[in-house]
């Protein structure tokens, strides 16, 4: 996917880029969390609206970032290599070099990035507790970057394949079964 993006920067090897898609969604999120800091911060004025909306939108696209380099760095700590990491319309993808070769190496593989996206919701989170009234631009958008790392914990953990949650269920089907190619099939039904 790295040929259809800008490539914006490389990461211990790894080539990281943007799909042009994904300038939609940052429109469409910046444009949505402007209009709900509006609502929810009447007092503040349209260019303070439009700035914590930007701040928080990069933010948020910098946590799916780190979401994406947790699973290549697991991978990469089992020498398995990582081509690319391109953040698009849905999200992100880290294209990872071939299959684990155990379902241990595969769990933490997939484990990385929720485990990640939980951590930096309890981080935000107590940013936003910590900002409290007295910076209240800083407590919105930690506040959003909370509840939205921890969506993205708790969806990437459902037993969908190809989501971590389906990655972590083919783990665990291939250590029980002995077979990945049974695994895999079992968890993408």
């Amino acid at each position: 996917m790295i040929g259809q993006s800008i490539r914006l920067t490389k990461i211990r090897g790894i080539e990281v880029g943007v799909h042009y898609s994904w300038f939609i969604i940052f429109a469409l999120i910046t444009f949505s969390l402007t209009a709900r800091f509006a609502s929810d911060h009447p007092q503040w004025t349209l260019a303070e609206h439009y700035m914590v909306g930007i701040a928080t939108s990069l933010l948020f696209f910098g946590s799916i970032l780190m979401h994406e380099l947790s699973h290549s760095f697991v991978a990469l700590a089992k020498g398995i290599p990582v081509r690319s990491i391109t953040l698009f319309v849905f999200g992100g993808v880290a294209q990872i070099g071939r299959e684990p070769d155990r379902p241990m190496t595969e769990f933490q593989i997939a484990i990385a990035g929720p485990i990640v996206s939980a951590l930096l919701a309890v981080g935000f989170g107590v940013m936003a507790y910590l900002a409290g009234d007295q910076f209240e631009r800083l407590s919105a958008l930690a506040g959003w970057l909370a509840s939205i790392n921890l969506m993205l914990a708790v969806f990437n953990l459902v037993p969908g394949f190809p989501l971590d949650g389906g990655r972590v269920f083919r783990a665990a089907l291939w250590h029980m079964t002995g077979s990945l190619a049974k695994a895999t099939r079992i968890a993408a039904a």
